[in-house]
């Protein structure tokens, strides 16, 4: 009976996991196209799928603890080799299939992840790059509104604070 249940729970793990990649491939999409509003909204929603996934690993972990009980092993002995040894039939092929889904899966889940950060990062690089460009420019520092010659002191320090697009302070 555990066999069955533990190949329920991964079949459930596995099934989440691909919403996790749907979800990482439209997170991609937006990245992209710099709506972050929606990306706040696509991280609120791979968190609710990892806290579904971290319930069925609890699941999980209970249903192999059953299982070495039921065969007398220590909680450091039941792996995955041996629990393949351990049981017999359809369960053997089942459980193997699934397993394999889970880690190809799970294989190209780090992959778009590591591209998505690729990206944010580049995002965050080209933001920093544009605000350095911003704050050592000369915009704002030509009186271009104004008459030539008509400048007087008092007004040149007011403009002086206001040459700056952006506080390099803050």
């Amino acid at each position: 009976m555990e066999i069955k249940r533990l190949v329920q729970i991964l079949q459930a793990e596995y099934e989440i996991y691909q919403q996790l990649y749907q979800l990482s491939e439209e997170k991609q999409a937006i990245i992209i196209d710099n709506r972050v509003d929606d990306l706040l909204s696509i991280i609120e929603d791979e968190q609710a799928e990892i806290e579904k996934i971290n319930q069925l690993e609890e699941e999980r972990v209970e249903t192999l603890q059953e299982i070495a009980d039921r065969y007398s092993l220590s909680d450091g002995e039941l792996s995955f080799a041996k629990l393949t040894e351990l049981i017999s039939g359809p369960n053997v092929s089942e459980l193997k299939n699934t397993r394999g889904k889970i880690l190809d899966l799970l294989e190209d889940l780090r992959n778009i992840n590591d591209t998505n950060a690729n990206l944010i990062e580049e995002s965050l690089k080209l933001n920093d790059y544009t605000l350095q460009l911003l704050t050592e420019s000369n915009i704002g520092k030509t009186k271009t509104y104004q008459k030539p010659g008509k400048l007087n002191s008092s007004n040149q320090q007011n403009n002086q604070q206001q040459q700056r697009i952006i506080d390099q302070k803050a």
